[in-house]
């Protein structure tokens, strides 16, 4: 039942739908279709959507996060488990971008089994110690529009045992990276991020990985976290994520996550997953308003 239910929201029209609404689950049906991506870090990034379309895409990925919590209130607070129309209804979405955000959760390997569904397509059983597991390690809340938002306050301690905060980013433009020891587009990304780090050494633009080891309990020490930094030539500042700065950050999920921060603390874009480096160039051109280093 992984995947059956990737073609459920095929079913019916989308006539009648915003625009952008209709336009997104066009395209990813085609992919569903083709065979193609059906996790949204992938969805996001995929050259197929425009900003709008991505805007709407972040929107789905935030309710997604928001699904498991509000399936285990309602069903505690009513004995039911809602349908489909209920969720859909609850968070402002159609019924075929609510069967699109259930079949994701299925079929992505991240998530664990949190419900099973019938032959109808609703769900018949929530698996609450496993929605419980998720929400504590995920959170049931994710924000994905952060572009024009002020840096949130937080404070941290460095690997060298400096404190890091907002107050110390004033005044820089900073590319934020979160991160985990071993995270497999982590690792693809950290030859570009030493690269990128080298090129614009001499510009006003400053690199700041924020670890998640700890926070995602993955096990390793502070020994092993600074001999990895160095083995990936990640020679920036870095400092140890905790549940608190994660959540002031709209509850970070998906790694690497990157934010670009303007000198006077305007986050300007937020990128997940894996960026080509020629992404991240360009980005951090416009970011620093100049087309050299």
């Amino acid at each position: 039942m992984k995947r059956i239910w990737l073609v459920v929201f095929l079913v019916g029209t989308l006539l009648g739908q915003p625009q952008v609404e209709s336009q997104v689950l066009s395209k990813i049906q085609e992919m569903i279709l083709e065979g193609g991506p059906i996790n949204f870090s992938d969805l996001y990034n995929h050259s197929d959507f425009n900003a709008r379309e991505r805007e709407f895409l972040g929107r789905l990925y935030e309710v997604f996060f928001a699904i498991p919590g509000y399936l285990k209130t309602e069903y505690e607070a009513t004995g039911n488990i809602p349908t489909i129309e209920e969720i859909a209804a609850s968070f402002s979405l159609s019924r075929q971008s609510a069967q699109l955000l259930l079949a994701v959760m299925e079929a992505d390997p991240r998530v664990p089994e949190l419900f099973d569904r019938g032959e109808s397509g609703e769900i018949s059983a929530l698996n609450l110690q496993q929605i419980d597991q998720f929400i504590e390690r995920r959170g049931t809340q994710v924000r994905m529009t952060w572009a024009g938002e002020k840096l949130p306050d937080f404070s941290l301690e460095t690997f060298d045992g400096n404190i890091l905060n907002r107050e110390s980013l004033r005044g820089k433009n900073v590319l934020l990276y979160f991160w985990f020891t071993g995270c497999p587009p982590c690792v693809r990304q950290a030859p570009i991020l030493a690269d990128l780090h080298a090129t614009f050494a001499s510009s006003n633009l400053e690199l700041v990985g924020l670890c998640a080891d700890e926070l995602l309990e993955i096990g390793t020490t502070p020994e092993s976290r600074r001999t990895y930094v160095e083995k990936q030539g990640l020679n920036f500042t870095h400092a140890t994520l905790n549940r608190e700065t994660r959540d002031a950050f709209g509850g970070i999920n998906v790694y690497p996550t990157l934010l670009l921060v303007s000198a006077d603390g305007i986050i300007l874009r937020q990128m997940v997953n894996f960026q080509e480096q020629v992404v991240l160039e360009n980005a951090i051109q416009e970011l620093l308003g100049s087309t050299e280093p």
